[in-house]
């Protein structure tokens, strides 16, 4: 059963929950508007009713961010995430800043508030998190805004096969571009699915792939669309308790 036929993106598959945490990100730069309205929402709601992929997410993203210099090797993508949320409170925002190195600069000074913390959701602050790191990433690739904001659904669906060494290599050479979100939901035509595909089927060194290459990265992805799938039922039977009833 595909995500399409469960729940789809404004449905009931995002919780409440979801949906404040998506609106709460938002707040922390326009630079975030469509990561905030499109991805957030359902990365919230995985990671908040689903919690084991919260710490595989949120390792990924450490290992990640931090080997594109995004974080430093004592970061965390939860303490961008707190950071970013309270610095909002002191009318820190993205858009005050020449660059997102300056921004970044001016979270690492900002003295964070530990009861402000304590009180927040984990989930809020991985999402923040990630919705900074995105925008980082993009500046660092000079990547066109929005394009690497569904990157993170890749990691969550198969985190085996897309490692942050792999996803390194893919946004670092701009082979990682389509509608992903929309590929996991086996929303995308022939097409499409096949030009996203396409990007994938290149070594690290820029060559075409054998065939044992190209058949792992075609069952890494059946696989990253079944493990979706599946995820989505999930959500749908928690958020939705009467489902199935």
């Amino acid at each position: 059963m595909i995500w399409g036929a469960i729940c789809s993106i404004a449905s009931s598959c995002v919780s409440a929950v979801g949906s404040a945490i998506a609106s709460s990100v938002s707040t922390i730069g326009q630079a975030l508007s469509s990561f905030s309205t499109v991805v957030a929402p359902i990365i919230a709601t995985v990671i908040d009713t689903l919690k084991p992929i919260t710490q595989a997410i949120g390792q990924f993203a450490n290992a990640f961010l931090q080997a594109l210099g995004i974080l430093k090797p004592d970061e965390t993508v939860q303490d961008l995430g707190e950071r970013a949320l309270q610095a909002v409170e002191k009318g820190i925002t993205m858009e005050k800043f020449d660059n997102f190195e300056g921004y970044m600069d001016a979270l690492r000074k900002f003295e964070l508030g530990p009861e402000v913390s304590a009180k927040r959701n984990p989930t809020e602050k991985i999402v923040a998190g990630l919705g900074a790191g995105t925008i980082g990433v993009e500046n660092k690739f000079n990547a066109e805004r929005g394009s690497l904001n569904a990157m993170w659904l890749l990691p969550m669906a198969n985190p085996s096969y897309f490692t942050p060494e792999r996803m390194q290599d893919l946004v670092s050479t701009g082979r990682l571009s389509g509608d992903i979100l929309g590929y996991l939901e086996k929303k995308l035509d022939g097409a499409d699915a096949s030009s996203l595909r396409k990007g994938l089927e290149i070594t690290p060194d820029g060559k075409p792939m054998n065939d044992t290459e190209l058949g792992k990265v075609h069952e890494a992805l059946g696989t990253a669309q079944d493990v979706w799938a599946d995820l989505a039922k999930q959500m749908e039977e928690k958020n939705n308790p009467l489902h199935g009833a």
